[in-house]
């Protein structure tokens, strides 16, 4: 879900997963990667499906393995904890497909928006992580896009998210008020992820040790016979 100054584009995903091809990335100049290290956002803006609408690539690096970081952006029923101005967020199993359901909260008089969608998800090779969603029905004429999660860095201790949005809202503002509010505003997306990390970490960290298995009594002697 991305909060577009008060406008809001939906980007909802389920979990069916499959391998595939590589995961292929975005080509970076060097001074986008010094952004990215330096923990700067980096923003594409894009040509959008039949020139309607919004579509961007949004990246940035969270101080986190990939794999902890990939269950963030896969486990859409959690959006709502930490997304912009998203007030619903689930996942149901529809025909043995994942479908993720959200709704995000707009300001007077406009009404909320809200989607559902379906997704492919897959890993290859083994950290790098990837979901292409589809629209299925809500308030858009249009909402495509991909999560990518890969490892950053020379230890690769570090995950670069990419996230890519091509969608349309069944809106009554011009596309070009969309696509002024967009370079400001993928970066909430970052910050949520962020704030989602850190929430999981202190979770675990106050969660109580496991109680210790106690050992097993040693059988008794047998009685000798006389």
């Amino acid at each position: 879900m991305i909060l577009f100054r008060g406008l809001v584009v939906v980007v909802s995903m389920s979990a069916a997963a499959s391998l595939a091809q590589p995961v292929e990335l975005p080509t970076l100049t060097e001074s986008e990667k010094k952004k990215l290290d330096s923990g700067e956002v980096v923003v594409h803006e894009l040509k959008p499906t039949d020139g309607r609408g919004v579509c961007g690539r949004a990246m940035g690096v969270i101080d986190a393995p990939s794999s902890e970081v990939w269950p963030i952006a896969r486990d859409c029923e959690h959006f709502s904890k930490f997304l912009p101005e998203t007030k619903t967020s689930k996942r149901t199993i529809v025909d043995g497909e994942t479908i993720c359901f959200d709704e995000l909260r707009l300001p007077f008089p406009l009404t909320n928006l809200w989607a559902e969608t379906k997704t492919v998800a897959r890993e290859e090779p083994a950290g790098h992580f990837h979901r292409d969603w589809s629209f299925v029905k809500g308030t858009y004429k249009r909402n495509k896009g991909a999560w990518t999660v890969v490892p950053w860095g020379e230890a690769k201790d570090k995950s670069l998210v990419i996230y890519y949005v091509d969608s349309d809202p069944a809106m009554l503002v011009p596309d070009f008020i969309l696509r002024g509010a967009q370079v400001g505003s993928l970066p909430k997306i970052f910050s949520g992820i962020k704030k989602r990390l850190k929430d999981l970490r202190d979770t675990a960290a106050a969660a109580p040790a496991p109680a210790p298995v106690p050992a097993l009594a040693a059988p008794a002697a047998a009685a000798a016979t006389p």
